[in-house]
């Protein structure tokens, strides 16, 4: 295994896992297409259940449609505008991470813009941060790295959420193990988090990605969220006597 140096350190670029890719955007776009189609044939179908009658249907088309079709040039206006800054490619380097963009443009996070933390609540200058994200039918926290930048806390992006133009890093953990390495080497009067390496799984002297581990903590939460379906099952039942599962 080769030892990283302020000499030697190398360039890291994005790799497009394409299965995973096309699953997302697969996902996505029948999501996205049902619930278009939902809305278009929704009128259709309060007439053909006799909610309302052919005339009713019609008066209310009129109006309807067009805001619809308006709507939908909307969001095709919207999906062009963001075509030219979808991420190409991520880099990673001596100097910070790069953001290749489709219209050409590069978007940076450079190592000497870092600052140290100006949060008296954040003992740290490179920490974790996370947030609540609701689906709709479940919650979950999504975990993430933060760094200072001119006063605030900044988010480092290791793959593009875009699912239109952009594709899904398979070496996402790489290029983060690789970014937090360069921080060590290129701004060490920074200070790190001791849970950035744990959360992430990576190991604190070798900055080596560890997949076990990772696929350990994925396991243990998959375990945890059975039990947890498990519990609430028995407590039903014992509770209500009815099930509210199965």
């Amino acid at each position: 295994m080769s030892v990283f140096t302020k000499d030697n350190f190398p360039e890291i670029k994005s790799e497009p896992n394409w299965f995973w890719t096309w699953c997302i955007r697969i996902i996505f776009s029948f999501l996205f297409g049902s619930l278009v189609l939902l809305f278009y044939i929704t009128p259709f179908l309060f007439y053909i259940d006799g909610t309302i009658e052919g005339g009713q249907l019609f008066a209310f088309g009129i109006i309807y449609y067009p805001i619809m079709i308006w709507l939908s040039y909307i969001a095709i206006r919207y999906l062009k505008r963001i075509k030219s800054k979808a991420v190409r490619h991520i880099g990673v380097n001596r100097e910070g991470i790069f953001y290749d963009q489709m219209d050409g443009a590069v978007e940076s996070l450079l190592y000497n813009q870092l600052e140290v933390s100006s949060d008296d609540m954040i003992a740290y200058d490179v920490f974790i941060g996370s947030n609540l994200v609701h689906t709709g039918t479940t919650t979950y926290s999504q975990t993430f790295l933060k760094v200072f930048l001119k006063g605030n806390q900044q988010k480092v992006r290791f793959f593009h959420p875009d699912v239109v133009y952009s594709y899904y890093a398979g070496n996402s953990p790489l290029l983060r193990s690789h970014f937090i390495q360069g921080i060590t080497l290129f701004r060490p009067d920074l200070r790190i988090a001791p849970n950035v390496y744990s959360e992430f799984s990576i190991h604190p002297k070798t900055f080596d990605f560890d997949k076990k581990e990772y696929w350990k903590s994925i396991i243990m939460a998959i375990i945890f969220i059975i039990l947890l379906f498990i519990g609430i099952e028995w407590y039903m039942k014992y509770r209500f006597g009815d099930s509210l599962i199965f």
